[in-house]
């Protein structure tokens, strides 16, 4: 990653110094954000219901929504080059590790681990984001910012049934902590970058080289890139809404929509606010999936819903906490 800020005196996060109004802006563009990434595993699921495999619909994604954002910035020119050479590494780390990453590291857990552990395992990123702030940026969490965490992944385990898999392979834990450290690069990487990268080059950029890493994954064989254009069956709540239905939903939506308004939250909240609104992607894609695909909520895993809009209410009303400049 490369090197933080100017050096001065000890400074808060972006969002620590943000008037209310952007920080109010910054919230919401995170809530669409985690609406949208949380509808990706329906879309995706009914593709790969269908006969797709999970990396050819990760390519599909990864590769459509870097041709419409390339297009995109060809038409805006919003300033690549200079993007490219001031924050370069930044914008390689994103597409390696927040683009294709979290996603190749999730689905090789899953071939060790059943999805709840997996998924557990890859949410452990926001954790990961706070100790990364804490311990390098030298800004300490607030102690009602823990509290929401603890109680946010309380709730998460619960939306996720942990305690439903048994027999952990070494393999698939690897895997899965792996998915956790790309996961908490996209909330730290963005928030990095984004200080002086557009969000339309960062997400363009970053699906391209997510595009190419996944694209060579499947050439070497080591992962499958099944693709079909004849599959039906592609259904959505109910209606079979053919695959170029889902496929553009899960373009669009899930991925040019997600990213942009997630690059744009964490450049006026923050990345730890940010990572930690980010769980309800995992409270929109059960209720989703309920609605699209027909998997029924559990009164447990409702608790758990709870638990997580509990939490991340209480750390948006937690004060920041703030570092002592030297005397």
């Amino acid at each position: 990653m490369p090197p933080g800020r100017a050096t001065g005196p000890p400074a808060v996060a972006v969002a620590d110094l943000a008037a209310p109004g952007r920080t109010g802006a910054g919230l919401g563009l995170a809530l669409v954000s985690a609406v949208a990434f949380g509808l990706s595993g329906p879309f995706a699921g009914a593709l790969i219901a269908a006969g797709w495999s999970a990396t050819g619909a990760v390519l599909v994604r990864l590769g459509g929504a870097a041709a419409i954002l390339l297009v995109v910035i060809a038409v805006t020119r919003p300033g690549v080059l200079a993007a490219l050479r001031a924050d370069g590494p930044a914008l390689l780390l994103y597409g390696v590790l927040a683009a294709a990453g979290v996603q190749v590291a999730f689905f090789n857990a899953l071939q060790y681990l059943p999805v709840a552990i997996a998924l557990l395992l890859e949410y452990l990123g926001p954790i990961l984001v706070i100790g990364w702030v804490w311990l390098v940026r030298g800004q300490p969490p607030s102690a009602r910012t823990v509290l929401g965490a603890v109680i946010a992944l309380v709730g998460l385990s619960l939306v996720v049934q942990v305690w439903s898999g048994l027999g952990l392979r070494v393999e698939g834990v690897v895997w899965g902590l792996v998915a956790a450290v790309c996961q908490a690069s996209y909330f730290l990487v963005a928030d990095r970058a984004g200080s002086t990268t557009p969000p339309l080059v960062l997400a363009g950029v970053g699906m391209t080289i997510g595009t190419v890493v996944v694209a060579l994954l499947g050439l070497l064989g080591a992962l499958p890139i099944v693709v079909g254009t004849d599959v039906t069956g592609v259904v959505l709540a109910g209606v079979d809404v053919g695959w170029p239905v889902a496929a553009t939903l899960l373009i669009v939506v899930s991925t040019v929509i997600a990213y942009l308004t997630g690059v744009a939250a964490l450049a006026r909240i923050g990345a730890t606010r940010g990572s930690l609104i980010a769980l309800l992607e995992v409270l929109v894609s059960a209720v989703a999936s309920w609605l699209l695909l027909g998997q029924v909520l559990t009164p447990v895993q409702a608790l758990g819903g709870a638990l997580i809009l509990a939490g991340l209410a209480l750390t948006n009303t937690a004060r920041p906490a703030t570092l002592a400049e030297p005397g």
